[in-house]
Parts: structure tokens; sequence; C-alpha cells
């Protein structure tokens, strides 16, 4: 098994972060990439691995679900838990229990249909459920200020370019 460190080697290509003597020849470590090399990188993973804490709500849990990648994920981590169950990965909380939780995580992947991550995403987000809470969430708090049609069902956001 191989993993990849992404955006650990600088533009200029000069400097990397180090990593342990260890993992030689067993990381691959990247420049900054786009999203579609990102997601290519994603679509040949087993897991995807976030150890970090300090993320509010990192965007890569969602982009591995949605890719049918589960996560093993620091259960320490500020945001982006509530993505993490039965069917989207694993929790670690430190180095006394990552092997365990690597286990589970390697193990439960060649099991099909154990974890579903890209179906529990469609189960539980997108514009029409995601869209009806916050349209819930609106009528909630700004009734008093916005007016919306009666046949409001959901509201989406999107970015303008």
């Amino acid at each position: 098994m191989t993993g990849v460190l992404v955006a650990t080697i600088s533009k200029d290509g000069k400097k990397a972060c180090t990593i342990p003597p260890s993992c030689k020849g067993k990381m691959t470590q990247t420049k900054y990439i786009t999203q579609e090399e990102y997601f290519g990188y994603l679509k040949q993973s087993r897991f995807s691995f976030l150890p970090q804490v300090y993320d509010a709500s990192p965007r890569v849990i969602t982009q591995a679900l949605a890719m049918d990648v589960p996560v093993l994920m620091n259960d320490n981590i500020i945001g982006g838990w509530k993505y993490l169950n039965h069917k989207t990965g694993e929790f670690f909380h430190d180095m006394s229990d990552i092997r365990g939780s690597l286990r589970r995580i390697l193990r439960n992947a060649d099991v099909p249909y154990h974890y579903e991550p890209r179906k529990w995403v469609r189960e539980n987000y997108g514009n029409n459920i995601s869209g009806r809470r916050l349209l819930h969430f609106v009528k909630q708090h700004f009734s008093d200020r916005i007016k919306l049609p009666k046949c409001t069902e959901y509201l989406v956001t999107h970015s303008v370019r």
C-alpha cells in the first residue's frame, strides 16, 4: 500500500515536509495539485486519512465520501465528524488505537457493501434534503425578514461565476 501526501512539497519543488525514514518508498508527496488530479488519487484509494484536529469542516471528507471512499478520521477533529458513521469509515483517537481502526477500515473495505459512503451521502445530503433543512432554518430564524413563495419546498445555494 502506498500513501499520497498532497501539497507537501513547495511550489518550486525545493522544500518538502519531512516524513519518517520508515515511510520512504511508501509515500508519494505532491506539490499543490488541481482538484482533477486530487480526485484521480482519491479514486484509487482504499480510504482517505484525516489525522488533523484543527480543521473546522474539511471538504476532503465529503469529497471522499461522494467518490465512495471511506474515511479514517481523528475523532478529535473540530468539524466534519458528523459525516462519519459505520457506513462511511472509522475514527481513531490517537496512536494507541490507530492500528485497530486501520485494520477495521482495510478489512471492511474489502467486504462488499460494508462501507457505502456514496449511498449514505445521497440518502442524507444533496439539494432536496439539505435544501429542505435550509428552508426550515430560514423560516425558523428569518421569517420576520424574508417572504418566500408559499409553494417553496427547498432552498439551494449556488455560486455565481
